[in-house]
């Protein structure tokens, strides 16, 4: 999970810069209204970093400590 999370971290990061290199600025396509709501816009790449930070926070909250590191050497 922490790898896939650190791919989607730097291929949305990627993204959004290759974007403001082309454009000279990140372009939003998905626009979603609920009613009279209207969500955030945002694109794929904003998507993949989300993600992947929530993944990495989920990731590291309940990683397992290394035992044997925590274990003291017995003579």
């Amino acid at each position: 999970v922490g790898q896939l999370s650190i791919a989607g971290i730097l291929g949305g990061a990627v993204g959004n810069l290759l974007d403001r290199l082309r454009y000279g600025e990140v372009i939003d396509f998905l626009d979603f209204y609920i009613d009279a709501y209207h969500w955030p816009a945002f694109n794929v790449a904003d998507a993949a970093i989300t993600v992947g930070v929530c993944f990495l926070i989920v990731h590291f909250a309940f990683e397992k400590k290394d035992e044997a590191v925590l274990q003291h050497d017995q003579p």
